[in-house]
């Protein structure tokens, strides 16, 4: 089982990952490019390649334009993709953090126990 101060030296260096990708530039959480054909009466050789992206938000989230989902102009695919995979490693680093955390918590000693003799405290009625 990892110390107390292990632990925290874990927190703390997470947490200055976190800063460092968000540092790094924009970033989009819970938000994924879809990669999809032209449609309609374009030609063959438009149609089998992926060339038009879309932005597409999770469940329960918009995009900053307020909708769930936007096209991206194809010189700007590079750009949102970045975003997108920044945007992904920080919420990973993050959960890590709420689970490092919660140990943290859970091996931190409590002010309310008694640490003496392992037995319980007696309460004297006066």
């Amino acid at each position: 089982m990892p110390s107390l101060q292990s632990l925290q030296q874990r927190l703390t260096a997470l947490e200055a990952q976190i800063a460092g990708l968000k540092q790094e530039g924009d970033y989009l959480i819970g938000v994924q490019l879809e990669r999809s054909a032209a449609g309609g009466t374009a030609s063959q050789s438009t149609k089998q390649d992926l060339k038009y992206v879309r932005l597409r938000a999770g469940r329960g989230k918009l995009l900053p334009n307020g909708k769930k989902s936007m096209y991206v102009p194809v010189r700007d695919i590079a750009r949102y993709d970045a975003a997108c995979c920044r945007g992904a490693q920080i919420q990973k680093l993050e959960r890590e953090l709420n689970q490092l955390q919660a140990q943290i918590v859970k091996l931190e000693p409590s002010p309310y126990r008694s640490v003496r003799d392992g037995k319980r405290p007696r309460f004297v009625r006066q």
